[in-house]
Formats: structure tokens, sequence, C-alpha cells
């Protein structure tokens, strides 16, 4: 009689890990958005960039733009006191929240374009403009807030006197 060796499937640990990978993502979906937005800025200091990325690519399943951000300011609203040197406690929320939005505006730029006023780009820039005045962010959101009107203005004159090609305002 031979003796048989049993051998562990390679895949068996990936198999584990997939199912916990989902279940992480199923935890994500379940929650309240209030729960699901104050849970954002620990997350990203806790760097659990993982818990960022995949609410910002579901919440369209179950809420808006506009919601997420008022619950977001609601709660990280007036990010104060202000240091005189940058790295305090204090700034750890606000670079937090800074990154969050930082990462939302260059990876889903697609979500602030409501033409044709761009509540929530407003929204976003007159948040930075109190809370991170002269902030790349800053920066970032008036430029594509600029792009975005200039376009919808284009896109609003008559057919003969346009140059160039008809794009969509959110392509920029």
């Amino acid at each position: 009689m031979g003796m048989q060796i049993h051998r562990q499937p390679v895949y068996e640990n990936e198999s584990a890990l997939n199912l916990y990978e989902t279940c992480k993502v199923r935890t994500v979906k379940a929650g309240t958005l209030e729960k699901l937005v104050e849970h954002l800025v620990p997350a990203f200091q806790g760097s659990d960039l993982s818990y960022v990325t995949i609410f910002l690519c579901t919440y369209r399943a179950f809420t808006t733009t506009q919601r997420v951000l008022d619950q977001l300011f609601q709660r990280y609203g007036c990010i104060l006191p202000y240091s005189s040197v940058d790295g305090g406690p204090q700034d750890q929320p606000k670079n937090a929240v800074s990154s969050i939005l930082g990462t939302w505006l260059d990876q889903y730029s697609e979500d602030f374009c409501q033409p044709p006023d761009f509540p929530c780009l407003k929204q976003l820039v007159a948040y930075v403009q109190l809370n991170m005045p002269g902030s790349d962010l800053e920066r970032r959101a008036r430029l594509l807030l600029a792009q975005l009107e200039h376009t919808e203005l284009t896109k609003a004159e008559p057919e003969g006197s346009r140059t160039g090609s008809s794009t969509s305002p959110c392509t920029i």
C-alpha cells in the first residue's frame, strides 16, 4: 500500500482573501451614509486607503454627491484652529479631508459636473476657500469650475459663432 499525500491547493488562501474582501465591501455598503462618511477621515489617517477608494467607487449606488458633501462638510465643517506651523494635531483631520477631496476631484471629477450651475463643485470651492485658503486643492477646484463654466458658456453660444469641436462640459 502506497502512501497518499494530500496537497492543499495554492488558491485556498487566495479564496479566503477574496471572501474577506467581499465581506469588507458588504460592510461598507451596509452602513448608514452618516457612519460611512464619518469613517472616511479615520480610515484615511489609519492608512486604510482601500476604504476611501471603495467608498468613492460605490457611493453613487445608494446616494448622491450632494448628500455625501453635505455629510462630510457637516462632520468636518470649519476645521479650526489654524496652526502657525503645519503638521500639528489640528492639521491631521484637515490634511485627511484635503486628500480625500483631492482624490475625489482627481479621480471622479464627473461627480462634480452638474451643468449648468455645478452646485456641488461650487460647494466644494466654497468649503476649500474657507478651510484651506491658498491650497493646491482650492486652485484645482477653481480651475475645474472655470473650465466647466467656460465649456457651458461655449455650448450655449449659437452654432455659427462657435469654433472648435463640440464637447461635453464634463470632458476636460
